[in-house]
């Protein structure tokens, strides 16, 4: 396993732990995490495709499947949280600020550049159509 896939590999599955983490409690308690949502100004019905998405979401990270997507939908919700209700709290996490959310938007961004991995559903995928390193489908070229 080269320096790259393992970088890739453990920020994938933390990322996708994380994510298993933070959307259990919202999947398993709608009405709490809905009223949440509504009290930073956030459509309450918003909710449920963001718990879906960092539940489900978190596991299909951790087995590696549509990673490169998953892990685009993923920062996108990290800036919208960033935005609505962690930056007017500073960088300390301690103190609700940006900092974790932001250390996960690095982290999903060595998944976008890097791929999966080589112990991950994408990353099996590729090697089945002969393509050594490719982690799937949706993988960008990062040659010109």
């Amino acid at each position: 396993m080269t320096g790259a896939n393992l970088v890739s590999t453990l920020s994938r599955l933390f990322c996708g732990v994380a994510f298993i983490v933070h959307g259990a409690p919202k999947v398993f308690n709608l009405e709490a995490a809905s009223g949440f949502f509504e009290s930073v100004g956030i459509p309450s019905w918003l909710a449920i495709p963001v718990a879906g998405l960092e539940f489900f979401g978190g596991i299909l990270l951790v087995v590696g499947f549509l990673t490169r997507w998953l892990s685009a939908l993923f920062i996108l919700e990290m800036i919208v949280a960033i935005a609505i209700v962690h930056l007017p709290n500073g960088w300390n996490v301690f103190e609700g600020g940006y900092e974790y959310n932001l250390a996960l938007i690095v982290m999903l961004i060595s998944i976008i550049v890097l791929g999966p991995g080589p112990f991950s559903i994408d990353g099996q995928l590729g090697k089945s159509r002969g393509a050594a390193n490719s982690p799937g489908p949706e993988a960008p070229s990062l040659e010109t």
